[in-house]
């Protein structure tokens, strides 16, 4: 597969507006049972781009828009709103505290915020704690339609509809800020150029969006994985499903009510949609293609959905500031390369490093450095200098990711760990990736997280959390004999810890700086 060069890249906003002539009627958006077709989307994403323009927030502006919002109808109008009038984008965490998305408001030079009903006492409260609250204008989206049938976003809407030849925006500049952390100190946003966003959808070609694809993300908008797949599908005049909040359950009502042929999906959805009831029957001799991405997924859950659900199924490596790196087909792989996470993509390349920053051979464990055509433009405010790179022979960049993995010898990409999560227990490294996968493969553990705690002896010791599947109940010292049958003497863990639920983001991320707090006190040091 070859990208196509910058100069010969349709970006996003033409393409939309394309589908919109070319197939008006067609579903573009469908979100709990409400859509939205492409003249529609269109015709309401213009009007906000005339309003949006009108509030001097044109091309080149230094304001940009943020977004405080579950998944919805208009959260995806002032996407494209956005995309149309040349204005950056900021999608924010709706689950962060006032004070965080404030920082991120300040951070990104958001002057312009929209917020759904159910954020609308945090975004204002946000906004408060901004540096400067009354440049910061704050509508609401959403919610029920007033008297003359119009949403709460109808009524902010000017009597300016933008142009559609006006819909141009330079390649070079800022699509979107996303912000994949930032809960406490100084966030880093991730900016993306709508060139890059474009050449991302060109990338992703090979996995078949089309017109007729008919796309389920399970994720929030606000995450890359989320955006970039939304991206994806309009990009190819398909149809995006999605669900203001996430359920097993009402996954496989989507899965069995309407014509799904791709669902996206990180690890602890994808666990919870299959696990969720009448999973088995809503893909009876349905193919679909299947993407996993966000966070490793262990074997055990690949060998499920290659047994239970027909299609193809993906497994996808890389981060929001490199883009997609590797991608695992796990139909088509060897039974023995079922535990990495894939081959390069062809516009992708790879170096493993060493603590020196030395180039590591095959089959050797360092730190993962990626490059793509699609790798972030900076830490919006930090400059290229703030990005951790290192630079190949010929001077190419590549962003340090702080995963630990190796290369095989047939081009297969292993992942073994996070840097920030190795516990470093009396002097040797200890991965807990490593636990994790052993414990995956217990019959009553449906999720699992180790996390490091204090230990007199050693330093630190690692704990393992874990939620149980439905069946046979299981004790803790049970699981703990076992993972430790199982694994190194050093790699031992301390305790073993059944909860109902592990604490995730929406990516599906396990918060395990949140288990350490929450369970501190209850631990304590270990001996």
């Amino acid at each position: 597969m070859v990208t196509p060069s910058s100069s010969s890249l349709e970006l996003f906003a033409s393409r939309v507006l394309g589908h919109a002539r070319e197939w008006p009627e067609r579903r573009a958006i469908v979100c709990d049972g409400d859509a939205l077709s492409y003249s529609a989307l269109a015709d309401r994403a213009l009007r906000a781009a005339g309003r949006i323009r009108a509030i001097d927030h044109g091309p080149g502006y230094a304001g940009r828009v943020g977004l405080i919002a579950s998944n919805g109808l208009d959260f995806v109008v002032i996407v494209v709103a956005c995309q149309f009038a040349g204005v950056t984008v900021v999608p924010l965490p709706g689950m962060l505290t006032p004070d965080a998305l404030a920082r991120m408001i300040d951070d990104a030079g958001v002057t312009l915020v929209f917020h759904d009903l159910d954020h609308t006492e945090k975004s204002h409260e946000a906004v408060a704690l901004t540096s400067t609250p009354a440049a910061v204008t704050v509508v609401a989206l959403g919610g029920p339609q007033v008297s003359d049938g119009r949403t709460l976003l109808d009524t902010w809407f000017g009597t300016d509809r933008l142009d559609p030849a006006a819909c141009r925006v330079d390649p070079l500049g800022s699509s979107d800020i996303i912000y994949s952390s930032g809960t406490t100190g100084t966030p880093k946003g991730i900016v993306q150029s709508y060139q890059a966003r474009a050449a991302a959808c060109a990338s992703l070609a090979a996995f078949g969006i089309t017109a007729r694809s008919h796309l389920l993300q399970t994720v929030s908008l606000y995450s890359n994985f989320g955006l970039g797949s939304f991206y994806l599908t309009l990009w190819g005049g398909g149809t995006f499903f999605m669900m203001r909040k996430f359920s097993g359950a009402a996954a496989v009502e989507l899965l069995a009510r309407e014509p799904i042929d791709h669902a996206w999906f990180a690890p602890a959805t994808l666990v919870r949609t299959m696990d969720a009831p009448g999973f088995a029957a809503a893909v009876r001799d349905r193919p679909c293609a299947k993407l996993c991405a966000g966070a490793p997924l262990g074997t055990g859950h690949k060998e499920r959905v290659l047994a239970e659900w027909p299609g193809p199924f993906f497994d996808l490596y890389g981060q929001t500031e490199t883009g997609t790196l590797t991608i695992l087909s796990a139909r088509s792989a060897p039974a023995d390369k079922l535990g990495s996470v894939g081959t390069l993509l062809p516009t992708a390349s790879v170096r493993i490093l060493d603590d020196a920053g030395a180039a590591l051979p095959p089959e050797a464990e360092g730190e993962i450095a990626g490059h793509t055509t699609t790798l972030m433009t900076e830490y919006h405010g930090l400059g290229e200098a703030a990005i951790s790179s290192w630079f190949d022979e010929s001077g190419r960049r590549y962003i340090r990711t702080g995963d630990i993995g190796k290369l095989d010898a047939d081009g297969y990409l292993w992942l073994c760990d996070r840097k920030k999560d190795m516990i470093i227990s009396g002097g040797y490294n200890i991965y807990p990736a490593d636990l994790e996968r052993v414990l995956q493969g217990h019959p009553a553990v449906l999720e699992v997280a180790v996390v490091g705690f204090p230990s007199i002896r050693w330093g630190e010791t690692p704990v393992a959390f874990v939620t149980r599947r439905e069946g046979p109940p299981v004790e803790e010292d049970e699981l703990r004999e076992w993972v430790n049958a199982r694994v190194a003497r050093i790699q031992r863990v301390a305790a073993v810890r059944i909860l109902p639920a592990l604490p995730s983001g929406t990516m599906g991320k396990i918060l395990k700086r949140e288990l350490r707090t929450r369970h501190a006190d209850a631990l304590g040091t270990f001996p």
